[in-house]
């Protein structure tokens, strides 16, 4: 069930009825969970949308419209997933504190990672996100991977249960799934031999692999990290030449870098 916030003026939704409170309940008889299962539920010229107004009343629209045009509404947010992990350089967990409360939220949840380019780790998805994943065709995901090595990102993410991220991108990827991934470089933890290791790893997923980004620990002085440091001058010049060299074999063997 999705609850309207909002209702456009001049819309279908507002010549049907539909009020800020009226719940969405299903769409062709399949429940909504959120606003994915709206929009990709909706996006047929002709459906039945059965609804509960505010006043408890339930009703069944059967709503044909003209191609690409919306309903009008607005949905109540989704309760964001939090995040699991616990890495030291968690740039929430580096923040002051006395800021706004929504800087504190640390999401890690792939439906705002396709709507709006948040990274995300894969850590936590249940069968049924994998299955709306594929289904949907959620494409691109942005993945924070930071290495490939499962032992070493478990240690990264401080999170002993995660699981293996080259299996999760190989699934996916047969799929049809593309991604943007990033690799946050913690010397002496995932840069030198590890980030070539993670590197050639992704490498090997050819044209899946949108692109990646690597870039150095950020600290504060209110970060808790106990386990990391600050890369070095000599550190951070070797991680580049290890990009650049990846990056002109993408660029030569597949015209991008």
């Amino acid at each position: 069930m999705i609850k309207v916030t909002a209702v456009e003026h001049g819309s279908i939704a507002e010549q049907i009825g539909i009020v800020p409170g009226t719940e969405l309940l299903t769409v062709d008889g399949e429940e909504l969970e959120d606003f994915l299962d709206w929009e990709f539920r909706t996006a047929e010229d002709q459906f039945l949308l059965h609804v509960r107004q505010p006043g408890g009343e339930e009703i069944e629209f059967d709503i044909e419209r003209p191609a690409y045009e919306a309903l009008g509404v607005s949905l109540e947010p989704p309760r964001i997933r939090r995040c699991a992990n616990r890495c030291d350089f968690c740039f929430v967990d580096g923040l002051p504190a006395g800021l706004r409360d929504v800087l504190y939220i640390r999401d890690d949840d792939y439906r705002l990672s396709f709507r709006y380019g948040n990274f995300a780790t894969l850590t936590n998805l249940k069968p049924r996100d994998v299955q709306r994943i594929i289904q949907y065709r959620l494409s691109p995901l942005y993945v924070s991977v930071h290495a490939t090595d499962p032992v070493i990102r478990r240690w990264l993410l401080r999170n002993p249960a995660a699981p293996d991220i080259l299996e999760q991108l190989g699934m996916f990827a047969g799929h049809g799934i593309e991604f943007h991934t990033q690799v946050v470089m913690s010397p002496g933890v995932n840069d030198g031999p590890v980030l070539e290791h993670t590197l050639a790893d992704l490498y090997g997923f050819g044209p899946a692999i949108l692109n990646v980004s690597v870039v150095p620990v950020g600290l504060t002085e209110f970060s808790k990290h106990d386990r990391c440091r600050e890369p070095t001058r000599a550190e951070c010049v070797a991680a580049v030449a290890t990009v650049e060299r990846w990056s002109e074999r993408a660029r030569a063997a597949r015209g991008r870098h």
